[in-house]
């Protein structure tokens, strides 16, 4: 008895290469973003020599320059966070197993965390005191 094989489908190239991954897209993507919103929020800033001139087609003008750097940096803002979601992703069931110190449990830890900053504290501050007399002491 043979095994009917199933028809191919043939793909479509545009789903195809939109649902591809690249190596460095990802990369490339957060730089462009970074470096986008960070001339767009100069541009918004009026920080000398990042202004579009007034004569400039179309962008030229009092409220059409601030509409375009606030749309360049929402867009970049857009990218970033395609950037930076995956990484979160995995993170969100983490999230979900947490469970969190009661009362009583989360002010016993408090406590024990405030105690060892106080030594730590006392302790660095007890050497930089000697420290400084021996160097008095020398000079």
């Amino acid at each position: 008895m043979a095994i009917k094989q199933k028809e191919q489908q043939p793909k479509n190239k545009l789903v195809e290469i939109l649902s591809t991954e690249y190596k460095g897209e990802s990369l490339i993507l957060g730089i462009l973003a970074t470096i986008t919103a960070a001339l767009a929020v100069m541009i918004i800033g009026n920080v000398q020599g990042f202004h579009i001139p007034a004569d400039f087609p179309v962008l030229g003008g009092s409220p059409n320059d601030m509409i375009f750097a606030w749309t360049v940096l929402v867009i970049a803002m857009l990218g970033l966070a395609l950037v930076i979601y995956p990484f979160f992703l995995p993170a969100f069931p983490e999230l979900r197993k947490i469970t969190w110190a009661g009362w009583i449990e989360f002010l016993d830890n408090a406590v024990r965390v405030l105690i060892f900053v106080i030594i730590v504290t006392a302790f660095v501050s007890a050497l930089d005191i000697i420290i400084l007399r021996l160097i008095e002491g020398i000079l």
